[in-house]
């Protein structure tokens, strides 16, 4: 999954795929998403999307503190 994939899917696609890396490759998963959240910084248009990513880099951050 590429950033670039991220940005031309809808979000709810974006979503499912960035929720299931979360289960086998989380700090990927959030790494990805935080690349998302920064590159839609100061987009319109962007709100939904920001969301769903911001979101799955808090659930990544939840699942590997658990890991610890």
């Amino acid at each position: 999954m590429s950033l670039q994939a991220l940005l031309n899917t809808s979000v709810s696609d974006a979503q499912i795929s960035l929720e299931g890396m979360l289960a086998h490759r989380t700090a990927e998963a959030a790494t990805l998403a935080l690349d998302l959240l920064i590159e839609l910084r100061g987009k319109e248009g962007q709100a939904a999307r920001r969301k769903m990513a911001a979101a799955i880099v808090r659930k990544a951050a939840k699942a590997m503190e658990g890991e610890a």
